[in-house]
C-alpha cells in the first residue's frame, strides 16, 4: 500500500500541470541570457527577461497596475520573477506595452517596446494552460529620437 504525500503529491501537481515545468525551464533560459560575468568581453550582451503571455482555455490573462507616477494600466504581458514548484505558483512582473511614441497601447496594437514595471502578481500557474513567448529584444527597447521638422 503506497502513501501519497511529500515528494509524490509535489511531482503529481507539477505533472498534472505542465506549465509549471515550462516555466521552470524559461526562468532557467532567462537567468542564462542575464549573464554579464564573462572573462573575456566587456559588452553587454545578453537580456534579462524574456517576456509572456499566459492564458486560460478561453482568453489571455489581463491585470491592472499602476505606475510610479500614478497612470493605471492594464497589460497581459509578464516577467517571471520567481517560481514555487512545489505549490505551482509564480511571482511576475507586469511589462507595459507601448508604441513607437512610448504610449502605451493594446496588445494586439504594433508594439514598439514593453516597459518594465515594479508592479508584480502572485498566480497560481495551474489556472493556466499555455504560454507565448515574446522576443526579449521588445523589453526596454529605446524609444527613436525624433528630430522635429522645421
Amino acid at each position: 500500500m503506497g502513501t501519497k504525500g511529500g515528494k509524490d503529491m509535489e511531482k503529481g501537481r507539477c505533472e498534472k500541470h505542465c506549465l509549471c515545468n515550462e516555466m521552470e525551464e524559461l526562468l532557467e533560459e532567462q537567468q542564462r541570457l542575464s549573464l554579464e560575468d564573462f572573462r573575456f568581453v566587456c559588452d553587454k550582451i545578453g537580456y534579462d527577461t524574456i517576456p509572456f503571455v499566459l492564458s486560460n482555455d478561453k482568453c489571455a490573462f489581463e491585470v491592472f497596475g499602476r505606475t510610479k507616477s500614478g497612470i493605471f494600466f492594464t497589460t497581459q504581458v509578464f516577467r517571471l520573477e520567481s517560481l514555487d514548484t512545489r505549490n505551482c505558483c509564480a511571482k511576475l512582473s507586469m511589462l507595459i506595452p507601448v508604441d513607437i511614441d512610448g504610449v502605451p497601447i493594446d496588445l494586439c496594437d504594433e508594439v514598439f517596446s514593453l516597459v518594465r514595471t515594479n508592479n508584480c502578481i502572485l498566480v497560481d500557474l495551474s489556472c493556466f494552460c499555455s504560454i507565448q513567448p515574446l522576443s526579449p529584444k521588445l523589453v526596454n527597447r529605446e524609444l527613436p529620437i525624433v528630430e522635429p521638422k522645421c
